[in-house]
């Protein structure tokens, strides 16, 4: 998705101007979208969500076939209700900052923000912008960066959980058949949730599951794989527009959202 990921410079990019009403075909080849926990209720109504074939954070799965997401129209408009946050924060990503472990000991993980230069938002003139006069970051990068650490933070907080639900035992590695018209397509290289072992949990292992929002994971994901009958991935009939401005990039129930008024 991000082609030419580059961290932003006060210098190289101070007349960088962001324009967020931007259709979704940067997302056009995207199959497996890497889901948050504080969102994947939201999603488990739109897609089937699976766990990665090792460690990280789950993945809702957008098409059948390589390169071919299927909740993004030829127009480039969104299909579905709920656009996941790894979408919508496009063009921005963080970039992790090598430093020394003495540093690390110190002041933790330090991040830097990265755009997509090759984003169709940056081609605009009369856009955001994100560096002032003076070489600072304007109030709208500042919420961006704020909404980074957040989305960066709930990933941590989320590949945690999916460790808790690996160590209890709960995710093997399946495959799933998924018939696409007068096609059927074989899908592999991921988890899915034992719903056997998961019966047999101690009480304790499940009371701790409970706590630290592990098992409300758990349940989202197999919610989720309803989302598979019939074949339709992409069952939504209608067409969600291009963001018209960043309270609808980064607004809605979500968690975060950028506010100009405080």
């Amino acid at each position: 998705m991000f082609l030419k990921p580059t961290n932003l410079d006060a210098e190289q990019h101070r007349d960088l101007r962001y324009t967020p009403n931007q259709p979704y075909d940067f997302a056009r080849e995207l199959v497996m979208i890497p889901v948050l926990s504080s969102e994947i209720t939201r999603v488990a109504r739109e897609m089937p969500v699976v766990f990665p074939k090792s460690e990280g954070v789950p993945q809702a799965l957008t098409g059948v076939r390589p390169g071919e997401n299927l909740h993004v129209k030829d127009t480039g408009h969104w299909l579905g209700r709920y656009i996941p946050a790894h979408i919508r924060r496009y063009p921005f990503v963080l970039a992790e900052v090598e430093i020394s472990d003495a540093q690390r000991a110190e002041k933790g993980r330090q991040y830097a923000v990265q755009v997509d230069a090759a984003a169709r938002h940056f081609e605009r003139p009369d856009g955001h912008a994100l560096i002032d006069a003076q070489g600072k970051p304007t109030e709208v990068l500042k919420k961006v960066q704020q909404i980074l650490m957040g989305l960066q933070k709930d990933q941590e907080r989320t590949r945690a959980l999916v460790d808790q639900l690996d160590q209890a035992g709960l995710l093997v590695a399946r495959s799933i058949t998924v018939t696409q018209g007068e096609e059927k397509h074989e899908l592999s290289g991921f988890r899915l949730l034992d719903e056997k072992a998961l019966a047999k949990l101690e009480a304790d292992t499940l009371v701790t599951l409970r706590n630290s929002g592990a098992l409300a994971l758990a349940y989202a994901h197999l919610l989720s794989l309803t989302n598979l009958q019939d074949g339709l991935i992409a069952k939504a009939s209608s067409a969600g527009q291009a963001p018209a401005n960043l309270d609808e990039v980064f607004g809605g129930d979500d968690d975060f959202s950028f506010d100009f008024d405080s």
